[in-house]
């Protein structure tokens, strides 16, 4: 009885400290900080130039690396650039070199003068589980759906995109499936992004078979279904197409 009582407390002992140590551990992530930028009008050149040039200089790899692209069609093609660094994580923003003088002087100095204004700065995280990333993943164009989602909906949202991850996964497409979700409460803005990466604009001219291919996997009907449970999770959508500057 007692040899028992023995072995049953070890094990009890060793599942309590196993299940600690599981919940202890940190899961490994992936997160994007962006911040929008307009150039002076007539300034898009030097703009651009002093961007790439202050990248290469303080942001050239890891988890502080830097690309700049511009907004060409859709929501923001008024002018707008996006600033993106990462894939970094919060730990790692506190070493970002933001906040070095010699950072913080150089794009005073270089890029500041070709600015006319900076827009809203945000955090996005990607969702590995509702993603499909294709290999040797850096685009040089990107299709990005900002979506407000319903309050309390985010659930039914993360469903539907299981299921395109499933059918991404097994068709392995060229182009990406990104999901990411703001980190920051939004009363107005995204909730949540889809990013599709694309090489030239003639591949929208190609006939994906995207409904085709659902439907052979979830049956006759359901590309309908996924429509119809989408507007019952989604407010809206605001579509723009990035072009990465090189």
């Amino acid at each position: 009885m007692k040899r028992t009582l023995f072995l049953t407390t070890v094990l009890v002992a060793c599942s309590v400290f196993l299940f600690a140590q599981a919940t202890t551990e940190k899961k490994p992530y992936q997160m994007y900080s962006t911040t929008l930028m307009k150039a002076k009008q007539g300034h898009e050149d030097q703009f651009e130039a002093a961007v790439k040039a202050h990248n290469t200089k303080y942001h050239p790899t890891g988890p502080h690396f830097a690309r700049l692209s511009a907004i060409t069609y859709g929501s923001g093609s008024d002018g707008w650039y996006i600033w993106g660094m990462g894939p970094t994580t919060y730990t790692q923003l506190d070493g970002q070199p933001q906040g070095n003088k010699a950072h913080d002087d150089d794009w005073s100095n270089t890029v500041d003068p070709h600015v006319e204004s900076y827009g809203e700065a945000n955090i996005w995280r990607l969702q590995e589980d509702l993603s499909y990333t294709p290999p040797n993943y850096m685009p040089d164009k990107i299709d990005v759906w900002s979506i407000d989602l319903k309050m309390g909906e985010r659930y039914r949202f993360a469903e539907l995109m299981k299921k395109w991850k499933k059918l991404w996964d097994e068709k392995k497409y060229s182009w990406s499936l990104r999901v990411f979700y703001n980190e920051l409460w939004n009363a107005d803005g995204p909730d949540a992004t889809i990013v599709y990466s694309f090489s030239k604009y003639a591949d929208f001219d190609d006939d994906t078979k995207w409904r085709e291919d659902y439907e052979a996997m979830y049956g006759v009907g359901s590309w309908d279904q996924f429509w119809k449970e989408w507007r019952e999770c989604v407010v809206s959508v605001d579509e723009h197409i990035r072009e990465f500057v090189k």
